[in-house]
């Protein structure tokens, strides 16, 4: 990858064209799932990737991975398209977007359950404003450490985990509506 990061530094087409379909789902899921719109996470798609080429001078692989530059720019631009437009309903099935491994039991009722609590996670999610919808996204959809989800949103790593930190309890108070908080 070194060499094609490179090729496409240096103006290189075919290197670009083959970084954008290496990538092109990671940008599309962050920005579907960060805005909750097919429409916008498709323009934010091609804007993301319209700034890769035009800034590609600017990313420098000593401060670190691809993967964390594109992060960054695309939750730019999500935030961006949020000052537009109210998020909608995330729907994950819509575009074949890769879930997080759901382990589902083999019973039929067991599966149910585990969609109808997906589904409430869903309608969580939807409540959330773009920096805390986007810590989740990255840290739960796309696996980034904390660290790596300080330097894509640019901001100081305990920031990071008290966003995660009260997410995760409004989270939990949302998935189970009835219990008492201690």
């Amino acid at each position: 990858m070194p060499d094609l990061t490179k090729n496409w530094q240096k103006g290189d087409m075919v290197a670009f064209e083959t970084l954008f379909r290496q990538y092109e789902k990671l940008v599309f899921k962050t920005a579907y799932l960060i805005t909750g719109n097919r429409e916008a996470a498709e323009d934010i798609l091609q804007e993301v990737f319209i700034s890769v080429w035009r800034s590609r001078h600017t990313y420098d692989p000593s401060k670190g991975k691809l993967t964390t530059w594109l992060h960054r720019i695309t939750v730019n631009q999500c935030s961006r398209e949020k000052a537009r437009k109210a998020p909608a309903a995330v729907s994950l099935e819509e575009k074949d977007i890769d879930l997080p491994e759901m382990k589902y039991k083999s019973q039929p009722e067991d599966m149910l359950v585990n969609k109808m609590e997906y589904d409430r996670l869903l309608r969580a999610m939807d409540a959330l404003d773009v920096k805390h919808r986007s810590v989740l996204v990255l840290r739960y959809f796309n696996d980034l450490s904390y660290q790596e989800i300080a330097e894509a949103l640019e901001i100081p790593l305990g920031t990071v985990k008290s966003r995660l930190n009260q997410l995760l309890k409004y989270l939990k108070e949302q998935m189970n509506p009835g219990e008492a908080s201690v």
